[in-house]
């Protein structure tokens, strides 16, 4: 039986006990190539399969050099306007269930480029140590000062870190989720593309269900939506430019391997980020506040 059948979007019937989505075969995803100040990224991708009730559209990878000149983020999402980011890639891709049970989960995958709104000359993302401040920064910047009632942070992170040892220089994969209202579970991977520049994959999950993440977890397997996450991180290459090469060689004299911390606690949020992006502050809902 055909799975295209088997697996379709149709919703017909409700699934009784565990369900085991289906999505795109990684098998068949074709490579993304980008140039990135002149570095070559390489990754595999299946083609944009969203839910046939979305007009989602892809974000196509555009021929050239991608110079990630930046747009400010809305001051709901980063009151602190301290990152800039440049867009370069996505897609999404649906989940179904078998026999006419319908969407049960979706995946989306973008790429970006990031770096903080004001330049510190004094700061070197090539840097394992600036690296990882960077990255806490952003994050910060970005969910640590969502609030649930009553002050609870609506975020927890980072959670999962795991250095990612495959690329030429600093590089990280962490994730991002929700503390109590179960919604899109982010994953990201974080390296470093110049001294003041850095690339990120965001990776957002959903299981097509509305119950506590535990139920959630109990009636749809996210197994088959964290493979194909993971198939695509496994996939990324990064080639350096000359310049870069040379940059990371320097580097590499006082820090030979270029590794970063082999874990992180989660951060105590919420919390803020100075306007340089970097330096973590207490949160005060007065602070960014509009005059």
């Amino acid at each position: 039986m055909r799975n295209f059948i088997k697996y379709s979007s149709w919703t017909l019937r409700k699934h009784e006990g565990l369900c085991v989505p289906r999505g795109p075969s990684f098998a068949s995803a074709s490579e993304v190539k980008i140039n990135v100040l002149g570095n070559i990224l390489k990754f595999r991708a299946p083609r944009h399969t969203p839910t046939s009730t979305e007009s989602i559209e892809e974000q196509k990878v555009v021929s050239g050099r991608y110079e990630l000149e930046g747009r400010n983020h809305s001051d709901r999402e980063m009151p602190s306007q301290s990152w800039l980011a440049a867009d370069i890639f996505g897609r999404k891709w649906a989940f179904y269930g078998p026999w006419f049970t319908g969407l049960m989960g979706t995946v989306s995958c973008h790429v970006s480029g990031i770096y903080t709104a004001t330049p510190n000359k004094q700061v070197n993302f090539l840097n394992p140590q600036a690296f990882e401040t960077a990255v806490l920064g952003f994050i910060t910047a970005a969910w640590g000062h969502e609030l649930c009632d009553r002050g609870i942070p609506y975020y927890q992170g980072p959670l999962d870190w795991l250095p990612l040892k495959q690329l030429p220089v600093p590089a990280v994969t962490l994730t991002v989720k929700p503390t109590k209202i179960p919604t899109y579970i982010n994953k990201h991977v974080f390296f470093p593309v110049s001294r003041d520049k850095i690339a990120c994959f965001t990776f957002s999950y959903l299981q097509n269900c509305a119950a506590s993440q535990a139920e959630v977890d109990e009636k749809i397997s996210p197994k088959p939506m964290q493979e194909l996450i993971d198939n695509i991180i496994d996939s990324i290459q990064l080639t350096l430019s000359p310049e870069c090469q040379q940059a990371v060689n320097e580097i590499r004299k006082s820090c030979p391997d270029l590794s970063v911390s082999p874990d992180c606690a989660p951060l105590n949020w919420p919390a803020h980020v100075d306007k340089d992006g970097l330096t973590i502050i207490d949160y005060d809902e007065r602070l960014y506040a509009e005059a």
